[in-house]
């Protein structure tokens, strides 16, 4: 598998175990089931792992340029450039 496809995955992956782990774990906390809301809120952490690994993972192997970025053009100072005649 590409590793770029397999990053892009993973933090999907990684943001839906994290929502999920979310939003059941606090629900949870209704029913006051200290097992699993443990057990739920235990897929926070692991998603969040998951989604960092996946952007590490698009960022290494992301197809670049051949050249770098052109740097931006600086920004022209108003008060050398005429303006509009004044009325």
């Amino acid at each position: 598998m590409n590793p770029l496809r397999l990053g892009r995955w993973l933090v999907a992956i990684g943001a839906i175990l994290t929502a999920v782990g979310l939003i059941t774990g606090f629900a949870a906390l209704t029913t006051g089931e200290r097992g699993l809301i443990l057990n739920l809120l235990g897929l926070t952490p692991v998603g969040v792992l998951l989604a960092f690994s996946g952007l590490i993972l698009v960022v290494l192997t992301e197809p670049r340029g051949e050249t770098p970025p052109a740097e931006p053009n600086p920004p022209t100072d108003s008060a050398s450039e005429p303006s509009e005649p004044k009325s």
